[in-house]
């Protein structure tokens, strides 16, 4: 997955997947809302097997330059402060819950409640 934030690129503030150092759909911009914003690394499927690489390098070459997140320059990233406990025992909530049966309006009063 590459993100391109360069300006003087024809494609700017577009996000392209990319298969074995080809890409295998067109640029997909990204939406108003989200330009200008810190952007998470996420890659979700079903059923499949993913392997992602946050670098220092591509796995194979692409036919361009570009850095990946490993090596992103200091002003492209937002690195958050380590929360770490007092006690070093992390907590975790896996939500379960049935389709339509209020899970969001449960998660939204969880984290009112409980602000990271």
């Amino acid at each position: 997955i590459l993100l391109n934030l360069d300006a003087n690129s024809p494609n700017a503030n577009t996000v392209s997947l990319f298969r074995n150092g080809v890409r295998v759909g067109a640029p997909q911009e990204l939406p108003e809302g989200l330009k200008g914003e810190t952007l998470y690394p996420h890659v979700s499927f079903r059923c499949a097997s993913v392997q992602v690489n946050f670098g220092p390098a591509p796995m194979k070459a692409l036919p361009f330059k570009c850095r990946l997140v490993g090596s992103a320059a200091a002003a492209d990233v937002d690195v958050a402060k380590d929360n770490k406990p007092a006690d070093g025992k992390y907590e975790v909530v896996f939500p379960v819950a049935f389709p339509d049966e209020g899970t969001f309006d449960w998660l939204d009063e969880y984290l009112a409640k409980n602000p990271q």
